[in-house]
């Protein structure tokens, strides 16, 4: 297996409750994506429960786009403080928040796995010209004020790239129950101009980047420097 950056990502993970016939169960939503290596491989949380105690529970498999997948529970256990193991072929990947572990101090609480994550991708067709666009979310840490939010995509893999400024849309994310909201994490929404573009591949490349103008620095999001593909067809739809 070729594994040159982290192949292991935790993409959201929100701290909610529920009450059943009275009682607030508290548990944590969590989704982690992770390169697509070897099978069969697993993906847990490895958690610190109330109490004190290190405790692992499994996050199961939900959907796989190629050359990643997308493991999720939406019944975790409450977990103040994690990080995520993914094992391949008897070899274990850590996200661990840089050795710092994820926190997620109360209920309602949410955190993202790096400082932006692609949400979603979705290809829309015109339903007259026949031409097509990206619409989707990325969710950034809310690190700067003066920042540019985008993507870059390509519908001829990769011989040409465009760049497209995303726009800020609010502190609202969706749990597994209710909504969140965070001041500490943003949305930004994005949708590239309709035109028409070769049959041939039949995807789009793409990447999602974080410019932070004060300090000069760059995040990106680019599927394990895979970058992402979304196939053209209407109604295609990563996350």
């Amino acid at each position: 297996m070729d594994v040159t950056v982290s192949p292991v990502k935790l993409k959201y993970a929100i701290a909610q409750s529920v009450e059943i016939d009275g009682v607030h169960i508290a548990y944590t939503y969590i989704k982690v994506k992770v390169q697509n290596l070897e099978a069969p491989k697993t993906v847990e949380i490895l958690y610190k429960n109330p109490a004190g105690l290190w405790l692992t529970a499994p996050i199961d498999l939900a959907s796989n786009y190629g050359d990643y997948d997308v493991f999720e529970s939406i019944n975790a256990p409450y977990a103040p403080e994690f990080a995520i193991r993914y094992t391949v072929d008897g070899v274990d990947y850590w996200d661990s928040n840089y050795g710092n572990n994820y926190k997620l101090i109360s209920n309602n609480d949410n955190t993202i796995g790096a400082n932006l994550i692609l949400n979603k991708a979705t290809v829309k067709t015109d339903i007259n010209s026949g031409s097509l666009c990206l619409e989707g979310e990325i969710y950034v840490k809310k690190i700067s004020f003066n920042k540019r939010i985008g993507i870059v995509f390509s519908g001829d893999d990769g011989k040409s790239w465009s760049e497209i400024n995303a726009s800020y849309q609010g502190v609202e994310i969706e749990g597994a129950y209710d909504t969140i909201f965070n001041p500490a994490i943003e949305v930004w929404k994005f949708k590239t101009p309709e035109q028409n573009y070769p049959v041939e591949p039949d995807y789009f490349r793409l990447a999602v980047y974080y410019k932070n103008d004060e300090t000069g620095e760059a995040y990106w999001d680019n599927n394990f420097g895979q970058d992402y593909k979304v196939s053209k067809a209407s109604g295609s739809t990563i996350e």
